[in-house]
């Protein structure tokens, strides 16, 4: 039988033959994008209380990324996912700067013609074949997550919620995928996003590929490099956030979930539509706490750093309180924040 039946390419489903309603699985998707050092391992383990994250790269036999605690009897309706990575294997960085400056994302699509190309996987002449076969791809791996959670727990129509923070360059990319999804945007005062990068980046820290900074001059133009891919996150979050559906997208501010924690967090689960009472998230908010945080994991140089905004003024130098307020105080002013 010949390879091509009819001279016109052919149109086909790319959801035919799937063992679950794509659609339905896709509202399912709750995505949480934003930069790193931004609070959102903190809203993703408020949000999947009581389950515990873990990293099961030391664990064979570990399938899900989280556990349940033994004292845990009810339904699993939250899977938390802390970070898949699609963003970065679909637009991956070219370079070691994320953004260029005029805020476009340096990707290795981005070069002259390099997506209008044919040879080009990923070009935009075969988008229509290859957008919805990602899609397709990662619903199937999303649903694998589901039923692999059902083998051990009990589960009632989970939600699954993906924090994204090392890809939110491509976050508009990615929304486009799965328009019923839903979309948080967590914004967080960029001075102290690139305060608690700095210091993620010194040596010896938590950090595994810090290797510190050779001089007062190399880590002032990391804070410029890391400031301005703040704002191009932001603005890459925003375009995103505008083309998708408005009832489906949410916005959270780190500080204010800081201030006032339960009014925050209930606002947030009852968007989502989740079942939540009153001893749920007092029992949330007390164990996820900064203070609950052993002093042996918190502190300089740990995961667990400070949960004190506007600490930027007493960590950055003049020199680089200068050169932040220069590259992100337009966004800064826009988005609220004293500058």
């Amino acid at each position: 039988m010949s390879l091509l039946s009819r001279r016109r390419p052919r149109r086909y489903s790319a959801s035919a033959g799937l063992p679950f309603d794509d659609d339905e699985l896709e509202s399912r998707l709750i995505w949480i994008w934003t930069s790193a050092r931004s609070g959102s391992t903190w809203l993703l383990r408020l949000l999947s209380h009581p389950l515990r994250l873990v990293d099961g790269s030391q664990s064979p036999g570990d399938m899900l990324g989280f556990r349940v605690p033994a004292h845990f009897s009810g339904p699993v309706d939250v899977i938390p996912v802390d970070t898949t990575f699609l963003a970065n294997h679909l637009a991956p960085l070219a370079q070691s700067v994320t953004y260029d400056a005029t805020y476009t994302p340096v990707t290795f699509g981005m070069f002259p013609g390099m997506a209008e190309r044919p040879n080009y996987f990923f070009s935009t002449k075969y988008a229509d074949v290859w957008r919805p076969e990602l899609r397709r791809l990662a619903l199937v791996r999303f649903h694998a997550l589901i039923e692999r959670t059902a083998v051990e727990h009990e589960v009632a129509d989970p939600q699954v919620i993906l924090k994204e923070v090392a890809g939110a360059h491509a976050a508009d990319l990615v929304m486009s995928l799965f328009p019923r999804s839903r979309l948080i945007s967590l914004v967080r005062d960029g001075r102290d996003v690139v305060d608690s990068q700095v210091d993620a980046n010194r040596s010896n820290t938590w950090l595994p590929t810090a290797g510190g900074f050779a001089s007062d001059e190399a880590r002032v133009e990391f804070v410029r490099e890391r400031s301005r891919a703040w704002v191009g996150d932001i603005l890459t979050i925003e375009r995103a956030f505008d083309a998708h559906p408005a009832e489906l997208c949410y916005t959270i501010r780190y500080e204010d979930l800081l201030a006032d924690t339960p009014a925050a967090l209930r606002a947030l689960v009852q968007w989502l539509r989740l079942e939540r009472g009153t001893a749920w998230l007092e029992r949330a908010v007390e164990t996820k706490s900064f203070a609950n945080v052993p002093d042996a994991g918190k502190g300089p140089k740990k995961f667990y750093r400070a949960a004190t905004p506007g600490f930027w003024r007493e960590s950055l130098t003049p020199a680089e309180q200068e050169v932040a307020h220069e590259v992100m105080g337009e966004k800064l002013s826009e988005l609220g924040y004293a500058t």
